[in-house]
């Protein structure tokens, strides 16, 4: 019988740059310590460990396929000021298939929200805190509509980590409302709700963690659909918060929503989001929900809307409130003409809702520390490596202070969480974030729809660049109460339009003069909610409103 080998060489037979000053410096670290008579024995086990580290290290990494010959890069350049009125835009490019095959995004023109991936451009993730990421994979929602036969002219300026809901905190400076030059555009898809209201383009594509794509829409005036999470692949754009994380489209049209929805969804086969998510093939057909609304005498029998009292309120801002009675009073104005199409109006109500919002910050708050200054773990999919060595520049003395007032808000209540909460925080909000969920579906149970303001105020001022961190926090505080529940919970949820004016009288029904400028009018954003996977809900309300109340903004 062979004799057995030394036990050590069976853990190591190389030369190994662990050291004893490695261990101790890992169990500093921890704040423990180990037995001497074991100190040898860890220290081997380590040594093997750093050799699986090595090898993994050495292999090529494995990146979604992309067809740059089927897909060229063209005219990638950075956007001069006179041709980049809104500050909205980040890169402009030309991207389309050199073998057109007719899809249904054919002759539409699309950006991309400046956190998603385009292979060869570089992404800004609107900072400089951290630079010279240049993505070598486009993210999947790219590749879809290309093979649509969408045509990508660019990316749109993105909020500063994504992490504002307002938009003045991108480093290329503050992108401006297309109704209001020196207002917001909503955040963080900023750039995206101001190119697609101002007729830059026809689409966009936004991401939303707290209301990301909902608010510019509301702010700007136009539609913009937060999904059900998982029915768009998030494979290949930044992440914020694994668990919250959504992308979606962002459109002038109820029908181009829904059109954009359609070639955009289904699993990927990559994002675990989409555990729950049919297949491409087997998606609903969106669009045709249009023809099927106005197919029929009365668009809406037997369709139930319910109005959510907590997500409306009677306290105006004059009383230190945040929202603005006039916007709840147009919305519900607003609601009540979907009666006139057959459907019945009530009000509902989902005490918990108003938690939401808190139990939205215990998760965001402390999931995004490890993205921010560590890497994300936990998920199965497509790891951005060259996006997490970037990001490490953010953990330098120069990274930090270049970070935006509302990454080191977050970052420092996260490690106060960390640190100083209660260790079972982040898993008790996370419990009690599944019975919001129940409560909302018990409610959808009864109506097919809930219906509510997406902002509770009108697009506001950007802050002063000296203004303090409280007064920038000030134009935005409360701007999610409505929005950051539905990414907790999943639920799609869509910012519908209303329209400018009635084409009879060309009375405003869809605006509202700011507080601070009476002659400035500014969009007013209604939400409508439907259960998971229930798009087709969303969109038959709100093509049936659009159906009698057209938009009257032209391009």
């Amino acid at each position: 019988m062979p004799r057995p080998r030394e036990s050590r060489q069976i853990w190591s037979t190389r030369e190994n740059p662990v050291t004893e000053q490695h261990l101790d410096t890992i169990l500093t670290k921890l704040g423990q310590d180990l037995r001497p008579n074991e100190r040898t024995d860890y220290l081997v086990l380590l040594k093997a460990f750093h050799d699986v580290t090595e090898s993994i290290a050495k292999l090529p990494d494995y990146e979604p396929p992309t067809d740059l010959e089927r897909f060229p890069r063209k005219d990638i350049h950075f956007s001069k000021p006179e041709d980049n009125k809104l500050g909205a835009w980040a890169w402009k490019f030309t991207v389309k298939d050199t073998r057109p095959n007719g899809g249904i995004l054919s002759g539409k023109t699309v950006v991309m929200k400046d956190n998603i991936s385009v292979a060869g451009v570089n992404c800004l993730l609107g900072t400089d805190a951290m630079t010279g990421f240049v993505p070598t994979a486009d993210a999947t929602v790219v590749t879809r509509t290309l093979e649509s036969g969408g045509t990508i002219l660019g990316k749109a300026v993105c909020e500063n980590l994504s992490m504002a809901g307002t938009s003045f905190t991108a480093a290329t400076g503050p992108v401006h409302n297309p109704y209001a030059r020196g207002y917001s555009a909503g955040g963080s898809s900023s750039g995206c709700g101001a190119l697609v209201a101002s007729c830059a383009v026809d689409m966009a594509i936004g991401g939303d963690q707290g209301g990301s794509i909902r608010l510019p829409a509301s702010w700007c005036g136009i539609y913009g659909l937060k999904p059900t999470q998982g029915l768009i692949p998030y494979t290949g754009i930044a992440s914020l918060e694994t668990t919250m994380d959504h992308t979606g489209p962002m459109t002038r049209t109820c029908f181009d929503n829904a059109l954009l929805l359609k070639a955009l969804a289904g699993k990927d086969n990559i994002d675990d989001r989409c555990i729950a998510t049919p297949s491409p093939s087997e998606i609903p057909d969106y669009p045709a929900i249009l023809d099927e609304v106005k197919g029929a005498a009365k668009t809406l029998e037997g369709f139930k809307i319910g109005l959510l009292t907590e997500g409306f309120s009677d306290i105006p801002c004059e009383q230190g409130a945040m929202n603005d009675t006039r916007v709840s009073r147009k919305v519900r104005d607003a609601a009540d003409k979907w009666k006139q199409m057959g459907a019945s109006v009530e009000d509902v109500s989902i005490p918990m809702h108003a938690l939401s919002m808190d139990l939205w910050l215990m998760i965001v708050r402390m999931g995004c520390v490890p993205g921010l200054m560590g890497g994300v773990i936990g998920r199965q999919g497509f790891y951005q490596n060259q996006l997490t060595t970037k990001m490490s520049a953010l953990r330098t003395p120069e990274g930090w202070d270049k970070l935006p007032f509302t990454a080191k808000n977050m970052v420092l209540n996260g490690v106060y969480m960390q640190e100083y909460c209660v260790r079972q925080l982040y898993g008790k909000a996370t419990n009690l974030i599944r019975l919001l969920r129940e409560k909302y579906d018990e409610a959808l149970d009864h109506f097919d729809v809930l219906v509510m303001p997406t902002t509770p105020y009108l697009a506001t001022s950007h802050a002063v660049p000296d203004a303090t961190v409280l007064a920038k926090i000030s134009k935005g505080l409360g701007q999610t109460m409505n929005t950051c529940s539905f990414d907790v919970t999943g639920h799609p949820a869509l910012s519908m339009r209303l329209p400018q004016s009635d084409r009879s009288t060309f009375r405003p029904i869809g605006m509202l003069p700011s507080l601070d400028d009476s002659s400035i009018n500014l969009p007013v954003g209604l939400q409508i909610v439907s259960k998971h996977f229930q798009e087709s809900m969303i969109y038959k309300a709100a093509f049936a409103w659009e159906n009698v109340y057209p938009n009257w903004k032209d391009c």
